[in-house]
């Protein structure tokens, strides 16, 4: 199935307060994109309620981050992490008895959202000049804006910036590379986030070929044995030329440094969800909040994610992130349907397992 490419871009920067910074089993932090995405598809619906705006959809969604404050504490224990939650509390009882702790994780932060918009009905808001648009584009600038200072983004309140305002950018696949290069300087001081599925699967091929995982682990790596392997520091031994009294070599821990494919801010993402059991007809799971849909159980897909800034990118609707409108295999993922197919050359040559002589000392070696 065929994504439709955007005519235009609603850009609108956002102080959102009390996100929920827990955005998957085993990730915490920036929240998921399914936050967004969700967001993008509220504001749609809302949007095609209104007059004249009944055939406008919103085609994906771009995630720029310019600030992120979890709202954390050092740990006093060190054993498990340095860091814990600020946890919350709701007010005392009806009878003054203390109520359980809330066991959720908040966080402040500062975005600016990316939305494609296309449609049939959009033809009519769009002005030939972005920097002097006609009445039908301030009106739905106007709309946009009303819908989207009402709603709430991955649970927190959304607030309007207060010096930067929307913008509403005619857009097309020939002048894509150019409004790119003039909005890039808009967005910048910020970071977008990226799919790089790409450079999983190619450290999984490179792990593969690696001697002293195989012999540790015992078996060749899993998808997430490779995401875990990239989220954490990982630590060899390097055997001393000195001897002990009994004749034995001592060693040294050393953090492995990290190949040349692994360049970047690379970070675990949850992208979607994977169905449990089949797809059950509406009605037959008790207990849903609306019992309209066919429903199943899931778990949360994770993978790979890297933050690039905006001037390393081409193409602005490269970052739009949106559903995958034919699930398969009960697999229903996000994509980012516009972005280019990057081909990830992965060799052993890029690192040699037996150079552990030195600790990372560079930018692209540390970890």
């Amino acid at each position: 199935m065929s994504y439709s490419y955007p005519k235009a871009l609603y850009l609108v920067r956002l102080q959102v307060e009390n996100v929920s910074i827990i955005s998957s089993h085993l990730t915490w932090g920036f929240p998921a994109p399914s936050a967004f995405t969700g967001f993008s598809h509220a504001l749609q619906c809302k949007l095609n309620q209104l007059d004249g705006y009944h055939q406008i959809d919103c085609c994906g969604v771009g995630i720029i981050c310019h600030q992120f404050s979890p709202q954390i504490t050092k740990s006093s224990d060190y054993r498990y992490a340095p860091y814990q939650l600020n946890l919350a509390r709701h007010p005392l009882e009806a009878d003054g008895s203390t109520p359980a702790m809330v066991e959720e994780g908040k966080g402040h932060m500062e975005v600016s959202l990316i939305i494609g918009l296309s449609g049939d009905d959009l033809e009519q808001h769009l002005s030939a000049n972005d920097d002097d648009l006609n009445v039908q584009s301030q009106q739905l600038i106007k709309h946009l804006n009303h819908l989207v200072y009402g709603m709430r983004l991955a649970g927190g309140a959304v607030f309007p910036h207060q010096r930067i305002k929307a913008k509403l950018v005619n857009w097309s696949l020939a002048e894509a590379a150019k409004k790119t290069k003039t909005l890039s300087r808009y967005l910048l001081p910020s970071f977008a986030l990226i799919h790089r599925h790409d450079v999983l699967i190619a450290h999984q091929t490179w792990l593969s070929q690696y001697s002293s995982y195989l012999e540790t682990q015992g078996h060749a790596p899993t998808v997430l044995d490779t995401l875990l392997d990239i989220s954490r520091l990982n630590l060899n031994s390097v055997s001393s030329q000195e001897s002990t009294a009994n004749g034995e070599q001592q060693g040294d821990w050393q953090v492995r440094p990290r190949p040349k494919h692994l360049q970047g801010w690379l970070v675990p993402i949850p992208i979607g969800y994977a169905a449990l059991i089949e797809l059950q007809d509406k009605g037959t799971i008790t207990g849903l909040r609306d019992n309209q849909y066919p429903a199943t159980f899931v778990e949360t897909l994770l993978s790979l994610g890297e933050w690039q800034s905006p001037h390393r990118i081409e193409d602005l609707t490269r970052t739009l992130w949106t559903y995958n409108p034919s699930p398969k295999d009960g697999v229903y993922e996000l994509l980012q349907p516009f972005a280019q197919k990057q081909n990830t050359q992965t060799t052993f040559d890029d690192f040699e397992e037996e150079s552990f002589d030195h600790y990372p000392n560079s930018e692209d070696e540390a970890i």
